[in-house]
């Protein structure tokens, strides 16, 4: 690094410090929009106005594509934050600004954030179909940025897994109510397209987590605990974007409403209460009243095992496959299956929507993560053949390209998945279901992490589990075909 461009650095080390030392800019900047946020809301109205499920004559609008553009980026910010401690591992827990602790240690902060994220996503469904879904998104977003900016004032193993679990709080309430919004304002042929392109802004995040080991270290020496601040900051200040130009959509009368629940079949009871007007009971009853919502969430708990266990374990996996240095196992772990998530979850989306508008059948859109799973499974247990003892051979990347298919249906189940939901139950109660589907996939996830410990640790190959996980990712698929078939 020449003189000039240290010197840039060590000007933007110095300014960012002082920002985040000054009467602590981030937290006061936090409180004013959390009571802009109150103010807009005592305006507007705080309660949910549920929308028609027809879609508007004129398409969508501009605003329902501004929505989709603003919560890409808060949903990016969303997974760059969350992955930035992962990252941020080494510099965590070993040098003169870590914090004493065993790797161990390290994985229950992780797994603190886990268990209460899973365990709050329905609470965040239920409270994001009761009340407006905006101030439900500015609110997470507020909090987990500030969140973002105390875990870098952390002085203690206690301090760090308490900011943690209180992430999982605040990011609990913000995917269920992003996808209602943006299925909100998308009821037509534009339902998948726009759920795909915000869901895309996951896998940026993810990605872009990587920047935050430069940031830290080298070349921009900012030290893990600036890094988090930095980051915090910018998340509070993108809250001033949210504020102007993220827009609750306009709901339908109350008649409107009624006329739609009573031409639904099986539904004439709700009729009389169509509205936001409902209990957890109603919201319980409604879902589980068909085969439809458990059968989803079987198959989205069987996408779960495979895909936290590759979140987790494939890394090393991949030393004990090909013998291949932590250096280069990381990158190549992540960068295959992100890409090819990110690649799929566009173009899956574009499919998902001509196929449905062609055909006018709503449970078209399920038969795209249908063939994504029924494909990837078999790709998936061919990669692991060489791991259960086989005698077979594959090279890395082709390993590498076999294991991506489960990139490509996950994908696909990510651009499709509140469309499907909300083809299959009344749509009021989509963030809720979103909710209870996201409790199931984390909770498998929970228990194929442990599982993949636990077999290390036994010394049993990690191909196996992930084998298993192929084959029940062809069982996933099937059920989205056998899903009940609804009316268009």
């Amino acid at each position: 690094m020449n003189e000039t461009t240290e010197s840039s650095w060590t000007w933007l080390v110095d300014a960012l410090r002082a920002c985040s030392e000054a009467v602590g800019i981030t937290l006061w900047g936090a409180l004013a929009i959390a009571v802009a946020a109150i103010v807009i809301g005592l305006k507007n109205g705080f309660k949910n106005k549920p929308v028609a499920k027809s879609a508007p004559a004129g398409g969508p609008g501009k605003w329902a594509w501004i929505c989709v553009a603003v919560l890409w980026v808060v949903v990016m910010l969303n997974y760059f934050d969350r992955q930035l401690l992962a990252v941020l591992n080494q510099s965590i827990t070993e040098g003169a600004e870590g914090i004493q602790m065993t790797q161990a240690d390290f994985g229950m902060v992780t797994s603190a954030f886990l268990i209460v994220y899973a365990a709050l996503s329905p609470v965040g469904g239920f409270l994001a179909d009761r009340f407006s879904r905006k101030f439900i998104i500015l609110c997470s977003l507020v909090v987990w940025s500030a969140v973002t900016y105390m875990t870098g004032k952390a002085n203690s193993y206690e301090e760090l897994i308490f900011w943690r679990a209180l992430m999982g709080v605040s990011e609990a309430f913000y995917i269920p109510a992003a996808l209602a919004l943006i299925s909100d304002y998308h009821r037509g042929k534009t339902r998948s397209m726009a759920t795909g392109i915000h869901m895309s802004g996951i896998y940026a995040g993810q990605v872009l987590a990587g920047c935050g080991a430069m940031m830290a270290g080298d070349p921009c020496q900012l030290g893990w605990r600036l890094t988090f601040e930095t980051f915090g900051f910018i998340g509070v200040a993108y809250a001033l974007i949210v504020i102007f130009f993220l827009r609750d959509p306009e709901g339908a009368t109350p008649e409107e409403l009624a006329a739609e629940a009573a031409a639904a079949e099986g539904q004439e009871k709700l009729a009389a209460a169509a509205g936001n007007d409902f209990t957890v009971m109603d919201v319980l009853r409604n879902l589980f009243s068909g085969r439809a919502f458990p059968m989803l969430l079987i198959a989205y708990a069987i996408a779960g095992f495979a895909n936290w266990f590759l979140m987790g374990w494939y890394p090393r996996l991949l030393i004990d496959m090909f013998n291949i240095p932590e250096a280069e196992a990381g990158p190549q772990a992540t960068s295959w299956i992100n890409f090819a998530k990110y690649g799929a979850v566009l173009i899956a989306a574009v499919v998902a929507d001509m196929w449905y508008a062609r055909t006018n059948n709503p449970n078209a859109r399920a038969y795209v993560p249908g063939i994504g799973f029924c494909l990837a499974g078999p790709c998936v247990v061919i990669a692991m053949l060489p791991a259960l003892g086989l005698p077979i051979e594959f090279g890395l990347a082709m390993t590498l390209g076999l294991v991506a298919m489960q990139g490509v249906a996950q994908g696909s189940l990510d651009a499709t998945l509140m469309p499907v939901l909300r083809s299959q139950i009344d749509e009021r109660f989509s963030a809720t279901g979103y909710g209870l589907l996201n409790l199931t996939s984390v909770g498998a996830g929970a228990l194929i992490s442990w599982l993949g410990g636990y077999l290390k640790d036994a010394n049993i190959a990690l191909g196996i589990p992930l084998s298993v996980a192929g084959a029940l990712m062809v069982v996933c698929g099937l059920m989205f075909f056998f899903l009940p078939r609804k009316k268009a």
